[in-house]
C-alpha cells in the first residue's frame, strides 16, 4: 500500500447499484486513505462505464480476475447476498482484506466457513454492520453502562418498513425468498437486533413467532403476482444475559418507522428514527432520556411523560452513507494500524446464530436458550 494508499476493487460497484452508487463509492471517493481502483460487475459495458464515471482505472466482468489484480488491496463486496460466498471466497484465496455487506452468506455453515478462511488468510475482514457507528448509539451504550438510569430492567424495540409485504418493485422480488438469505429477519431484523445487542448484550433465552400474512406479492412495475415464502411479521421476546426482559417485533408491509425504548430504574431511554425507512443504520437518529428524580416517572400537567433531547444525528449522518462513512474510517485504521475494531466476521456469524434461534423456536414453539 503505497503511501499507506488502500486500492480498492467494489465487486458491485456498478452505478446502476443503489446500495453502492449511494454509499460505498462517494465515501470511498472522498477519503483519503482509499483509492477505487476497479469497479466489477456482472457485464463488462456496465463495469467499463462505472469505473470511467468515478475516474476508476480498471474494469472487470469476473469477480475473480478483481481480486487477483495486483491493484487491489481491499474487495469491497456488494452484490446480492447469494452471490457473497463466492466474491468473498475468491478474495480471501488472493490473500486481500474484505468488506462485505450484511449478511455475511446465506446460512451460518457459509459465514462460518468464510470466517475460518479469513483467519488462515490473516486478512483484516469487515461486515457492514455500520449501525454500531452511529455516536447516538455508542452514547447510549456507553449511558447504560455508566448506570445513568440505574440496573435495565427491559428493552421494547419496533421495527417496521413498507417493504417485504404484499407489495414489492422488480429490483426487490429476491428479498421475498427465503433461500436467498436477505429477508425481512435477516435484513431489518438483522441490522436492529444487533444494534440492541451491541447496546445492551446478548441473548441468554429467546422464544419466537414468525407469520406470514402475504403469501403473495404484486410486483408494482407489471401488477404480476409472485410467491412469497417469507415472514412480514416477527415478534420475539426473550431475556438478555444481564437478565433484563427484551420485547421486539419487526413487520413488513407497513407503516415504517424505528424506536428503542430502555426501561431502567431510574429512568429510560429512547432511541427512534425521524422519517423512517425500518432500517436503523440509515441513520437519522434521536435519542430522548426519562430521568426519575425521587422513584418515580416524571410526569407533565396533563399527565404524560416527559421526555428530554439528548442527542440528534447530525445532517450527515441522516443518510445512509454516513455510518458508512464512519465504518470506513475504522477499517482504514485497522488496516494502516494493525488493530481490530471495525465489526468483523466473528461479529457476522454471532448474528447468524441470533437469527437461526430465531427460526428455531418459531419453527418449533419452543425457547431457545443461547449459548
Amino acid at each position: 500500500m503505497k503511501h499507506g494508499m488502500i486500492k480498492t476493487g467494489i465487486i458491485g460497484g456498478s452505478m446502476n447499484n443503489q446500495w453502492a452508487s449511494r454509499t460505498h463509492i462517494p465515501v470511498l471517493t472522498e477519503h483519503p486513505d482509499f483509492q477505487i481502483t476497479a469497479i466489477g460487475t456482472s457485464n463488462m459495458e456496465s463495469a467499463r462505464l462505472s469505473a470511467a464515471e468515478i475516474g476508476a482505472p480498471l474494469a472487470f466482468a469476473d469477480h475473480r480476475a478483481l481480486a487477483e489484480s495486483k491493484d487491489v488491496d481491499l474487495v469491497v463486496v456488494s452484490v446480492k447476498v447469494p452471490f457473497h460466498d463466492e466474491a468473498v471466497t475468491a478474495a480471501i484465496q488472493e490473500q486481500k482484506h474484505v468488506y462485505c455487506e450484511w449478511p455475511l452468506a446465506i446460512d451460518t455453515n457459509q459465514a462460518k466457513k468464510l470466517t475460518e478462511l479469513a483467519k488462515k488468510a490473516g486478512i483484516r475482514h469487515a461486515v457492514g454492520l455500520q449501525a454500531r457507528q452511529s455516536p447516538e448509539i455508542n452514547w447510549l451504550k456507553q449511558a447504560v453502562q455508566k448506570g445513568d438510569i440505574g440496573r435495565v430492567l427491559s428493552c421494547t424495540m419496533h421495527v417496521s418498513t413498507h417493504g417485504k409485504g404484499g407489495v414489492t418493485d422488480e429490483k426487490s422480488i429476491y428479498l421475498l425468498q427465503k433461500e436467498n438469505g436477505a429477508d425481512l429477519l435477516a435484513i431489518n431484523g438483522g441490522h436492529s437486533l444487533d444494534a440492541l445487542c451491541y447496546i445492551l448484550g446478548g441473548f441468554k433465552e429467546l422464544s419466537a413467532l414468525m407469520n406470514n400474512n402475504y403469501p403473495e406479492a404484486v410486483i408494482t412495475e407489471t401488477g404480476e403476482t409472485i410467491a412469497k415464502n417469507t415472514a412480514d411479521q416477527i415478534v420475539v421476546n426473550g431475556t438478555l444475559a444481564s437478565g433484563a426482559s427484551a420485547s421486539v417485533h419487526i413487520q413488513g408491509g407497513v407503516y415504517p418507522g424505528f424506536c428503542l425504548e430502555i426501561q431502567g430504574e431510574k429512568g429510560a431511554f429512547r432511541l427512534s428514527q425521524q422519517r423512517s425507512l425500518g432500517h436503523v443504520q440509515f441513520g437519522g437518529l434521536t435519542l430522548e432520556k426519562m430521568a426519575y428524580p425521587d422513584g418515580s416517572a416524571l410526569l407533565t400537567s396533563t399527565g404524560h411523560i416527559r421526555w428530554q433531547h439528548v442527542r440528534q444525528s447530525a445532517e450527515k449522518d441522516a443518510h445512509p452513507a454516513g455510518y458508512v462513512e464512519k465504518a470506513y474510517r475504522v477499517l482504514a485504521k485497522d488496516i494502516l494500524e494493525n488493530e481490530r475494531n471495525i465489526p468483523d466476521f466473528d461479529d457476522a456469524v454471532k448474528l447468524h446464530m441470533l437469527l437461526d434461534a430465531v427460526r428455531k423456536s418459531a419453527e418449533t414453539g419452543q425457547t431457545v436458550v443461547l449459548n
